[in-house]
């Protein structure tokens, strides 16, 4: 689906072009597929293209003569098919995440293509940041009144929904954290669930290694962006903006790194802890097959079948038997507990 953005008062709007615009004629239409507007494709600020058909990634290319990637293309990893300007267009490829409130987060490519007169974003999933930019931009004026300065504005959405995501699950580590960490974890009767808070930890283990990967891609996009903006048309006041983008993306990646140690110590604290409660549990039958071992020897000596035994004929032997296996497994549980080995 091909969604166009139209400036108007500041704001960004679906489908609305200038006044002085003239509706596009029928040919453009054919050409576009399905698309969120009556009016020219030229006239647009931004083109959002999600899950395009190929008959949609087609026209637009034709359209802005440009040959738009395809998603084989987009998936590539090599550092030049991810950044380059050609025709006079800037092309920039990210890996944007989207569903992080699923148990399936996704880690997909958003293409965003800078022209001098619009931008073109190509994406196969939805990652909430461009939801909620399109919806904030459409009341309130962003300040996005060129290509350029609307490619940044979408960029810093995306940083900040990253910024967002590393908050939460830092949030989220904390309270694993007091989880592992609270009294009597290590006891088998201690309520703590290892066996959940293993899983817990490799699925945060699993959201920060992807949002490590995506800050490693925005890095590599402010960069490029530093020496495409020379060009620009107001390269100063750009540059700055990026030069603070590309310091907020090194401090949130030096934050992940932060907490993909802090998921390293709270996988080893939790695997500590069910060795310790494993140990313990071997322990208590260690202990217990000490304690009884005296009991089953007296047990054994009076249970031969020999006919001269001097207790056979006792009219106490049967109760001092018992009396004596009973005193034999108290007296090696006391001396445990009084070590503190129980």
């Amino acid at each position: 689906m091909l969604t166009t953005y139209h400036l108007e008062d500041g704001r960004l709007v679906i489908g609305a072009n200038p006044p002085d615009v003239q509706p596009a004629d029928a040919a453009a239409g054919d050409m576009t597929g399905d698309v969120t507007t009556a009016r020219p494709l030229h006239a647009a600020l931004w083109y959002d293209l999600l899950h395009p058909t190929p008959q949609e990634l087609d026209g637009l290319s034709r359209a802005l003569s440009l040959d738009l990637p395809t998603r084989d293309e987009m998936e590539e990893i090599e550092l030049s098919s991810r950044l380059y300007v050609e025709n006079g267009a800037t092309f920039l490829t990210v890996s944007a995440l989207s569903s992080v409130d699923t148990a399936d987060p996704v880690l997909a490519p958003v293409t965003f293509v800078l022209t001098s007169d619009a931008v073109v974003t190509i994406r196969y999933h939805e990652p909430r940041a461009l939801a909620t930019f399109t919806q904030r931009a459409q009341r309130v004026n962003m300040e996005c009144d060129t290509p350029d300065r609307l490619l940044i504005s979408l960029l810093e959405a995306m940083i900040e929904r990253i910024a967002d995501i590393l908050e939460r699950e830092s949030t989220g580590l904390d309270a694993i954290a007091k989880r592992i960490f609270r009294k009597n974890a290590t006891s088998p009767r201690g309520g703590v669930d290892l066996g959940g808070i293993l899983t817990a930890i490799g699925t945060h283990g699993e959201l920060n290694s992807k949002l490590q990967e995506s800050l490693v891609t925005f890095d590599r996009i402010t960069g490029f962006l530093a020496q495409v903006s020379l060009g620009w048309a107001r390269p100063k006041t750009q540059r700055a903006r990026i030069k603070t983008l590309s310091r907020d993306v090194r401090s949130l990646t030096d934050h992940a790194g932060f907490q993909a140690g802090k998921i390293t110590f709270l996988l080893d604290a939790t695997l500590g802890l069910v060795s310790i409660q494993q140990n313990g549990i071997i322990k208590i039958f260690s202990v217990a097959a000490v304690v009884f071992l005296p009991p089953t020897m007296i047990a054994s000596i009076y249970g031969m079948n020999f006919e001269v035994m001097p207790e056979l004929s006792w009219p106490w032997g049967y109760p001092f038997a018992i009396s004596l296996m009973v005193l034999s497994a108290v007296l090696p549980y006391l001396f445990f507990k009084r070590r503190g080995w129980l």
